[in-house]
């Protein structure tokens, strides 16, 4: 009886493992027809103005740069207000605007506030093309306009 007590703690630790969810990628082709598992969130930044927070956020794969911008209404809760995106991939200029899927924003009373969700990339038609997540992160780096 000693033996299924003490391993039962381990069964439960393994079992809550193995039932977790892959992180989720910083990009994602909702077609599902490009792999885009190499691009990583190189910087987020951005500037608290009053009720209001303007943040840019860059993902990169070392030769193509997708660059969000966006502008959130800081309240309960913080919701995306506007958005734009801007990616240049194989010679082609892609943009389009943004959509809040989920946001968590915390603070910046008394220092740089922290900011992440994912969010929905639609192309020039409107449709959801692309969606990216962004894990809460310290906005150290302020915007330069604002």
């Amino acid at each position: 009886m000693p033996y299924s007590r003490s391993i039962l703690p381990w069964c439960t630790i393994v079992f809550m493992a193995a039932c977790a969810r892959p992180p989720r990628p910083p990009v994602e082709d909702l077609s599902g027809r490009e792999n885009l598992s190499s691009y990583t969130l190189t910087q987020v930044r951005g500037t608290r103005v009053g009720d209001h927070l303007n943040a840019e956020a860059t993902f990169g794969d070392g030769s193509s740069t997708l660059t969000v911008d966006m502008r959130f209404a800081i309240g309960a809760p913080t919701k995306l207000e506007s958005g734009r995106w801007q990616w240049t991939r194989n010679g082609l200029l892609m943009n389009g605007t943004v959509a809040e899927r989920s946001v968590m924003f915390l603070g910046g009373q008394d220092g740089p506030p922290s900011l992440g969700g994912r969010f929905d990339l639609h192309d020039g038609t409107g449709a959801a093309a692309y969606r990216i997540t962004i894990a809460t992160t310290e906005l150290k780096t302020k915007l330069l306009r604002e």
